[in-house]
């Protein structure tokens, strides 16, 4: 009759550092309340699905998401570096606009000359300029009849 074989393992001599993280991450996520979070969010999922669908099913979900896809889509046809040097011209105007306004109980009225050192302000001119040619851009566009939303077309159309 044959005789069983004993065998033993030996013990480890170095620890897994990969484990000792894993027990560190583990316990971190549990003392902090974290573990708990994620496993009461993972029960609750069927629910949860639910409320976020009848929430996304709303007409205003809707809106604001095509509105979200609009906005993101214009942003996208913007080139990085024109949309820095606009970002870097809306952050001086908003300094100037903040160094130019006083306190209040300061409020200057600054009379004849001074509207009239405005008007013959050459800067001040060729500053409008661009400013006026955007509003004139924004009025031609703002009267178009508006395109139907992309999510109702079936055809593809409209989605670049």
């Amino acid at each position: 009759m044959a005789k069983a074989i004993k065998f033993e393992t030996p013990a480890n001599p170095r620890p897994d550092p990969a484990r000792k993280e894993l027990d560190d991450l583990l316990q971190n996520l549990h003392e902090t309340g974290v573990l708990r979070l994620s496993n009461d969010i993972l029960r609750s999922l069927p629910e949860l699905a639910v409320i976020l669908l009848r929430g996304m099913n709303s007409e205003k979900s809707t809106n604001a998401m095509q509105n979200l896809s609009l906005l993101l889509n214009g942003l996208g046809s913007i080139p990085p570096e024109r949309f820095q040097v606009v970002m870097r011209a809306a952050t001086e105007a908003l300094e100037s606009m903040e160094q130019q306004a006083k306190p209040e109980g300061e409020a200057s009225q600054p009379g004849f000359r001074a509207a009239y050192r405005l008007l013959r302000d050459e800067e001040l001119w060729q500053g409008m300029g661009p400013i006026i040619a955007g509003i004139k851009g924004f009025s031609r566009r703002i009267h178009e009849a508006p395109a139907q939303p992309a999510a109702k077309r079936h055809d593809g159309e409209g989605l670049d």
